[in-house]
């Protein structure tokens, strides 16, 4: 059994540090931020001004430095992670590139992540992310709307998709990876 987490939205809230960063360095945004269309957010007309800054001027801000989704999430992830059975496998994942890659492993290691793998895809390997995993956990839309039918999903957030198997609010809402028990829990 293979076990896909998504990083972003699931154990790092990045949507919350890019607000403060980007307040940091240039104005208030124009409303909370909370989705992942960036742009509507700021001051940048096109998507390059604003990879510029994620990837190029503030990585280590943004990526690094963010703070868990709620606090203690990861250790409540490397709890579940000590209990799985043998034959399970967790790994985390990332659309990460360029310098926000370092970024991520830093903000991993200093919360003590020891998964069994760390993996960064582009959107154009959900796909192959799927085919390598049983069970996905996540919030990210495009992970979502691509789910096989013969594949589990959790969605943590608010969701009204329908082909999800499990909708809860926090990671910390698990009180096991085991697929047993995952089976038997309420979809919300």
């Amino acid at each position: 059994m293979k076990i896909t987490v998504s990083i972003n939205g699931v154990l790092r809230n990045i949507l919350e540090r890019f607000q403060m960063v980007y307040e940091k360095y240039y104005e208030e945004v124009k409303s909370d931020v909370i989705c992942n269309d960036l742009l509507k957010y700021t001051h940048f007309k096109t998507i390059e001004e604003l990879s510029t800054f994620l990837y190029e001027e503030a990585p280590m801000e943004i990526f690094g430095q963010a703070r868990e989704m709620d606090n203690n999430v990861i250790q409540h992830l490397v709890d579940l992670y000590i209990s799985m059975p043998m034959n399970y496998k967790l790994r985390v994942v990332s659309d990460d590139f360029g310098k926000s890659r370092p970024s991520t492993l830093w903000f991993l290691a200093k919360y003590g992540c020891c998964f069994d793998e760390i993996k960064f895809y582009t959107i154009e390997e959900i796909d192959k992310l799927w085919e390598e995993t049983d069970l996905f956990i996540t919030n990210d839309s495009n992970i979502i709307e691509s789910k096989p039918k013969n594949k589990k999903l959790i969605v943590v957030g608010e969701n009204h998709h329908k082909t999800i198997d499990l909708n809860i609010k926090t990671l910390k809402d698990l009180e096991s990876l085991e697929l047993k028990k995952l089976e038997n829990a309420k979809i919300e």
